[in-house]
């Protein structure tokens, strides 16, 4: 398959377009045939090594935490999900043709939207939801939020 390949720590110079090996499903996920990802701050600190004392690359690696794509087959025991069905999820090495998913963070894309569009969600709605948890935010409540960026 092709993938964004980083052989080193580094600026966006690190990413190489490449033949990379296929991922095998293993136990409990999935493969699936990525259409999209998105590209969020977590990705380029990683690139850069900025996270490697606790989110190392194994190089040569692969980068990228958002997925929305179409299931290919799944790994043993996993049940919920079947070939062709649109997924997204938040999982590691996004960047690529393909990508074996945890089945426990997979979720099926609603109908509303495109699988463009569900890529971008796995990340940010993560935190979200977690600055609601954090926060204790009642329903009824009336919140600002200001300068949600990463």
């Amino acid at each position: 398959m092709k993938a964004i390949v980083v052989h080193e720590y580094g600026g966006p110079e690190v990413l190489k377009y490449e033949e990379y090996p296929d991922p095998v499903p293993g136990t409990g996920e999935v493969l699936v045939r990525v259409a999209a990802s998105s590209v969020n701050p977590i990705d380029y600190k990683r690139r850069a090594g900025l996270t490697k004392d606790f989110y190392p690359l194994k190089f040569p690696g692969l980068i990228g935490v958002d997925i929305a794509g179409t299931v290919v087959n799944l790994g043993p025991g996993v049940e919920g999900f079947s070939a062709g069905d649109r997924v997204f999820a938040m999982a590691d090495n996004t960047y690529a043709e393909l990508c074996a998913v945890k089945a426990a963070v997979l979720a099926k894309v609603p109908k509303m939207l495109d699988l463009i569009q569900a890529a971008a969600l796995p990340l940010v709605t993560t935190t979200g939801n977690q600055l609601l948890l954090a926060t204790e935010i009642k329903a009824g409540q009336t919140i600002l939020v200001l300068g949600a960026v990463g």
